[in-house]
């Protein structure tokens, strides 16, 4: 009885929400999805196209370097274009990103590859979000981005088992048993990515108050409307991200290659993580809208920390299915992400 009245209030919610946000929630399951079939060994094929760990660490710093620089202006292209368009560049550049990467023939294209991939990050996820956001009502907002992000990790739990058995058989954790893998996903988002802006209609920009006169105008007009708290929020971001931008090159080539996880593991250790967030995601975000998105944010940010903890100290591979497994509770919940666009008035978004 209780999954049927799940099912039911999920349909319900669903029937409520625009065909753009039904768009949304096309794009992420799909993207999580095929990412999911790589995600965990593009470090790993870096590493064997002939880059040097040095060399991983280098292409990070440099990336975030150039992330930095486009953040703002990209920024700005969302506060005043179509986003429809600026989402269709996104997309384009996501699928030339992952192109990059089946043909690559050494690490150099991956290089530009990431570059790639800063501008699909920036004009791909921001759009979603703004779209998502704006497309919401408040009182469902937590829960309709929470939506968004379980719909994506469905999904996403489905591709690391197939993927890593695919592995397995075309040659392990080599160019040529992960290179299929890009292949796939290639051909995938080319497929779901065309129907997503095809049947997405235009979003022009939130009328403002006044007039544009200039990027760094309209910044500072940002730091002024949201205040104090948004000024926070921005500087626990950006130290956030410089944290996650260290890591994130080195975490699967550290489980496979200090922890000794195999094919097997590093497929299982997405899957557990997505479980584990697919099971508290619609209680923490029914929290974050009951009792507020700092509450439901904090609340379980420990598991994040005990993540990084148990990474560390981890005996033997499996213990690393224990240290995902926290990840995924600790990101479970669309609170913070919902704090942080609120924050910013809604033509500034």
């Amino acid at each position: 009885m209780g999954v049927r009245n799940s099912l039911k209030n999920g349909r319900d919610f669903l029937a409520r929400q625009s065909h753009n946000y039904r768009m949304m929630l096309v794009r992420s399951g799909g993207g999580m999805f095929l990412f999911n079939l790589t995600g965990q060994y593009s470090s790993i094929f870096t590493k064997a196209l002939g880059a040097d760990n040095m060399t991983i660490a280098w292409l990070q710093s440099v990336s975030s370097f150039i992330s930095m620089l486009i953040s703002m202006p990209v920024g700005y292209v969302t506060d005043n274009y179509n986003l429809k368009k600026v989402m269709g560049a996104g997309l384009f550049l996501n699928i030339a990103m992952v192109g990059m990467y089946a043909f690559a023939q050494d690490w150099k294209w991956i290089f530009i590859a990431m570059v790639i991939n800063l501008f699909t990050m920036a004009l791909m996820f921001r759009s979603q979000q703004v779209i998502i956001t704006n497309e919401l009502d408040s009182a469902e907002r937590a829960r309709g981005m929470g939506v968004r992000m379980q719909v994506a990790m469905v999904l996403g739990l489905i591709s690391p088992i197939p993927a890593a058995i695919l592995v397995d058989r075309w040659g392990g954790l080599t160019i040529d048993g992960i290179r299929p893998l890009y292949y796939l996903r290639f051909v995938g988002m080319i497929i779901i990515y065309s129907y997503v802006y095809i049947k997405l209609t235009d979003v022009m920009p939130t009328p403002r108050a006044k007039k544009s006169t200039g990027f760094f105008d309209d910044f500072r007009e940002v730091l002024d409307g949201g205040g104090r708290k948004l000024k926070v929020m921005m500087v626990v971001g950006a130290l956030g991200a410089l944290v996650w931008s260290t890591i994130q090159s080195f975490t699967f080539l550290y489980a496979a290659e200090v922890k000794g996880a195999n094919a097997l593991v590093l497929g299982l250790l997405p899957t557990v993580e997505t479980i584990a967030s697919v099971i508290l995601a619609t209680p923490m975000n029914n929290l974050a809208d009951t009792k507020g998105r700092k509450y439901a944010f904090l609340i379980i940010r420990p598991a994040l920390w005990l993540f990084f903890v148990i990474v560390i100290l981890a005996p033997n591979q499996y213990w690393l299915l224990v240290a995902w497994t926290l990840r995924g509770i600790g990101m479970s919940t669309s609170a913070y992400n919902t704090l942080f666009l609120e924050m910013v008035p809604a033509e500034q978004r």
